[in-house]
């Protein structure tokens, strides 16, 4: 099988309690500093608002459990 390349894996110091905007200027600033690949930063950038979207999806529901339990 042929050997398929891929990126090196990169370090990045990114705090997990940061909010999503703080991770993403993270990724967005180490791509301008050069320390990640563009590739890699809009990877995880991508999974940053897949996270987003799961957190307001949950917020919702949580909303809507909250109103249904008042009626």
């Amino acid at each position: 099988p042929a050997i398929k390349p891929s990126e090196q894996a990169v370090k990045l110091a990114m705090p997990m309690d940061a909010s999503l905007t703080d991770q993403g200027r993270a990724v967005v600033t180490a791509v301008a500093n050069g320390e990640l690949a563009p590739g890699q930063g809009s990877a995880l950038l991508a999974s940053i608002g897949t996270v987003a979207k799961l957190t307001e999806t949950d917020e919702l529901i949580r909303r809507i459990e909250a109103l249904e339990a008042k009626a």
